[in-house]
Formats: C-alpha cells, structure tokens, sequence
C-alpha cells in the first residue's frame, strides 16, 4: 500500500514538471515548417487492424498530418489539439474536423470511436488519465494506435554526422523533461488492453536547408528558445554552420529513422 502512495506521489512529481513545448506560436509555426510527412508508413502496418466503415480520432494532432494520414483508414476523422497555433495551422481535408482539447479530456461520447491514434505525442500526456479517456471513448474491440517515428541521427556515408548529433547538437539541445515510463505489454495489460508491437526502420532525404528546419522543430530546440536560452534565429545560424560539414551547398543525404508502432485493442 506504502508503494502504491510513493509510486502515485512521483508521478504527480514527475507530470508537474513536464511542460509541452509544442504550445507557443513559434513552436507550432516551425513545426508545420519542418516535420516530414512520414505517417502514411504507419497506416500501411494499422489497414490489418480494422475493417468496414470507422470513425477514427486523432489526439495531440498538431498541424494535422497525422490526422490526414489517418483518413486513408478511416470514413472520419476527429483530430484535437491542446495547442490553438497549432490547429491554426492544421492540414485542411474534407473528412477531418479539427478541435481543442486535451488527450485526457476529448469532447466525445462513451464507446464511440473504432480506432484512437497518437503521433509522437504520448509522452507528453498524463498518461494514467489519458488510458482512462481512451477506454471511455473506444467501442469494445477498439483500437488505440499509439507510434513514433525516431530520428536515428545517421546518415548513409557520414558516420561522423551520428558522433555530431550525441557531442555537439544533444549537449547544446538536450531533450526537455517528458514521462520516462515505457508503453509496454505489462503496461497496457494492467489498463485493459491487449498489446502488439511492430518496429522497422525506413529512411527520408533531407538537404541542409531542411535537416535543419527539421532539427528546428524538435522539442529540444524549440524548448531551448521557448526558455529564452537561445533565439530561433541564433539556433537557425548555429544549425546551417555546423551542417555545411556533411551537407554543403545542395547536398541532399539520406537519414536513417525508426519506426515504432503499438496497437492497443480495448479488451471486452
């Protein structure tokens, strides 16, 4: 019992400390600049896991590219942010409906929705009360797809580009604080959801001038000038300079990403 207090008291902690820095104007302008649109990767791996007419939502959607991707799958698509920049700038598609809200507070009936994906988002929830509003509002059997796309900082030819982003761009960025604790079977499970997990690699191509507008839009260096540590515009000429190394003039590279995908369906 004495565990279980302690446990729940460090998570209080820990949620009062993560701050999302996807929620100022200039967040949410250089992410619609410099995010890639890699989604409809991850579509292909969820077609399996419905079937017939949905209607899908799509939490922590930002400026909506994983919500478009989603419509692919899906006859609607009811995508929420808790960021107002970023909704302003949200993809337009016929059968997406964009609002404001919360992923732990969705403006949505009890058992309405086949299927709930997450971009990149969830570890900047509350995840105990975001577990909870996903069993509210998915039928039984729904599906809550949760899957992140990670920059694994190489670059084909340039095995130097991997030592540069650890010692130079991860010490002067580092990564703000978010929820550390991992979404895995054993969790899932104790939340009411069976648990399947794919991973695969994949790659996208970038030249200096996007690699750095997509470095801008991390949560590292968009924290980093949120906090007034660094100007957009002094990470913006820091990025270009130390880039022209491996991508000069109109270089364009090949980068190497990872892609993690867990499908969570809502147990009967």
């Amino acid at each position: 019992m004495r565990a279980g207090w302690a446990e729940s008291k460090r998570k209080r902690v820990l949620w009062a400390m993560i701050r999302n820095p996807f929620q100022s104007e200039g967040g949410a302008a250089r992410y619609a600049a410099g995010r890639p649109y890699i989604h409809p990767l991850f579509m292909e791996q969820l077609k399996p896991w419905l079937g017939g007419h949905a209607l899908g939502a799509d939490v922590a959607c930002g400026t909506g590219l994983s919500s478009v991707a989603l419509a692919d799958l899906v006859d609607r698509v009811l995508a929420f942010d808790a960021s107002a920049a970023m909704l302003e700038r949200a993809v337009p598609h016929p059968r997406v409906a964009y609002a404001l809200a919360p992923a732990e507070a969705l403006p949505l009936p009890d058992a309405c929705l086949d299927m709930l994906t997450v971009a990149q988002g969830i570890h900047w929830f509350d995840r105990p009360r975001f577990y909870a509003e996903a069993r509210r509002t998915l039928k039984p059997g729904g599906v809550l797809a949760v899957y992140d796309m990670f920059f694994l900082g190489e670059l084909k030819g340039q095995p130097g580009f991997k030592v540069w982003m650890s010692d130079q761009y991860g010490e002067r960025y580092p990564s703000p604080p978010r929820w550390p604790y991992a979404l895995d079977e054993a969790q899932a499970t104790s939340e009411g959801f069976g648990f399947h997990e794919e991973r695969f690699d994949h790659a996208h191509t970038f030249n200096r001038t996007g690699l750095a507008a997509y470095l801008m839009s991390h949560s590292n260096t968009v924290a980093a000038s949120d906090e007034g540590r660094e100007t957009p515009e002094s990470i913006a000429a820091w990025l270009d300079s130390e880039l022209n190394q491996f991508l000069p003039g109109n270089t364009v590279g090949r980068f190497k990403f990872g892609g993690l995908l867990r499908v969570l369906r809502l147990l009967t």
